[in-house]
C-alpha cells in the first residue's frame, strides 16, 4: 500500500516528540536572549562578549528550527538535529564557563552545570534506539 505524503509528515515516536519538545523550549530560550532583557547575571556572566551578546539567541532559535526538521525524519536521519539540541546547551554552559573564568561571580558553574547536563541528557535520547536498547537480563532472585 503507498503512503501517502500525510503519512509519511508525522512526529517519529518518542525520538520526535522529544524533539518536538526541546524544539519549542529552545524557541522561547532564543527568543528571551533576542528580544528580552538580560538578567543581571546573564549581564555579567556573558560580559566578554560585548553588545551583541543578545544574538546568541540565535543559536537557540536554529537549534529548535533543526529540531522540527528531525522531529518527522526517520530514525538515522535525525542526526543533525540532535546534534543541534545537544550542541547548543554545550555551547552555552563554555561560554558561562569563560564567563566565570573572566570574573563573573562563581555561582555562574551552576548555569555551567545545569547548560552541560541538558546536552548530556539530550546526547542519551539521541543514543536511544528503541526495543533492542532495553536491558534483557534475567533478574537475580
Amino acid at each position: 500500500m503507498r503512503k501517502t505524503l500525510n503519512a509519511q509528515r508525522r512526529v517519529n515516536g518518542r525520538r520526535g516528540s522529544f524533539q518536538l519538545l526541546f524544539g519549542v523550549v529552545y524557541l522561547f530560550v532564543g527568543y528571551s536572549y533576542l528580544f528580552m532583557e538580560a538578567s543581571p547575571a546573564r549581564r555579567v556572566a556573558l560580559a566578554w562578549i560585548g553588545e551583541y551578546g543578545n544574538l546568541l539567541g540565535l543559536v537557540w532559535i536554529v537549534a529548535g528550527l533543526l529540531a522540527f526538521v528531525g522531529c518527522i525524519r526517520p530514525r538515522g536521519k535525525d542526526s543533525c538535529s540532535f546534534a543541534a539540541l545537544s550542541g547548543a546547551p554545550m555551547a552555552f554552559g563554555f561560554l558561562y564557563l569563560i564567563g566565570v573564568l573572566a570574573g563573573a561571580p562563581i555561582q555562574g558553574l551552576f548555569t555551567v552545570f545545569i547548560f552541560l547536563l541538558i546536552s548530556g541528557a539530550v546526547a542519551i535520547v539521541a543514543g536511544m534506539q528503541g526495543d533492542h536498547d532495553r536491558c534483557i537480563r534475567k533478574p537475580k532472585l
